[in-house]
């Protein structure tokens, strides 16, 4: 009877941990580059009460039956969880028309530095700060990758044929807001994002002059098993033990995903699919409940046999 006990409660606390993660899940439905996680229930430690045995024959071929064999009892003690696997699925795309918002279209993540360290992102809402840094909007971390050797332009040549060295690593990406001096002195006009992740600027002198200079490229981080890396605050992840290093590659390129400039990745939950799953966790919630209050009257039955 302890048994059914037991085992029953163990049921409540994995139903509380599944309505706890399908909670977060719909919490963040609207939350851009959010991806979804679920349960996986695991039995937990099973009693033998009796292992089986063979059939039992006499003779030589062919044998004679002398005894059938037995099956296996096993009483199972109850459910655990085995893992909260995420959902890596790349999520549904958003026009927003912002020139530096980007999505990636299939694996990888932005290199982020920030005050948890190096962090790894799908959220591409990206604005440039006041020191011209290139920033994750939401956060204020640190859009990293490559940039071209200063100066990034000249009165005669652009960097328009630079190319990110990519076996090094990622540093902050600074955008200069003026090139040249004095007379021939330019302001940035715009800033544009390819779809490799290369990014252009636009410079305009007062005399009506343009320039245009490529002063980096972002970086892609990319891993043998992204569904190893570890959740911290935000949509941000950071490298876990099963996760495997992290390489480092321009967008397009060595498996990673080409940016969509101009969008965000929104979340990837299914609503209906979590709605469904609660009703089904708070349905088993319910029998486990139910296992207790049955097993406790049948508790009370026998403490009054006299």
């Amino acid at each position: 009877m302890m048994q059914a006990l037991s085992s029953a409660v163990a049921g409540l606390d994995g139903e509380q941990t599944a309505m706890n993660v399908i909670g977060n899940n719909i919490a963040n439905v609207n939350t851009t580059g959010f991806k979804s996680s679920s349960v996986d229930f695991t039995t937990l430690l099973s009693q033998v009460l009796s292992a089986g045995s063979a059939p039992v024959t006499t003779g030589s071929a062919p044998a004679t039956p002398v005894l059938g064999g037995t099956n296996p009892m096993v009483v199972g003690l109850g459910v655990g969880i085995g893992a909260t696997t995420q959902n890596m699925a790349q999520g549904p795309l958003q026009q927003t028309g912002n020139p530096l918002d980007v999505a990636i279209q299939g694996n990888g993540f932005l290199t982020l530095a920030g005050s948890q360290g190096t962090v790894y992102s799908r959220n591409g809402g990206l604005e440039i700060d006041a020191n011209g840094d290139l920033v994750q909007a939401s956060t204020g971390a640190l859009v990293e990758g490559w940039q071209p050797p200063s100066p990034y332009y000249s009165d005669s040549t652009t960097n328009s044929g630079w190319t990110a060295t990519t076996t090094t690593a990622p540093a902050p990406i600074t955008i200069p807001q003026s090139i040249g001096t004095g007379a021939t002195a330019q302001q940035i006009s715009a800033v544009a994002i390819g779809s490799d992740g290369t990014i252009t600027a636009t410079y305009q002198g007062s005399s009506g002059t343009s320039t245009q200079a490529v002063v980096g490229q972002i970086a892609i981080g990319m891993f043998p098993n992204q569904n190893g890396l570890v959740s911290v605050s935000g949509t941000s992840y950071i490298v876990g033990p099963n996760s495997g290093a992290v390489t480092y590659t321009g967008a397009g390129t060595n498996g990673a995903g080409a940016l969509a400039v101009g969008s965000l990745e929104q979340s990837n939950v299914d609503i209906s699919s979590e709605l469904t799953n609660m009703i089904v966790a708070e349905r088993s919630y319910q029998v486990d409940a139910k296992v207790i209050t049955t097993a406790d009257s049948m508790l009370q039955s026998l403490s009054q046999i006299s």
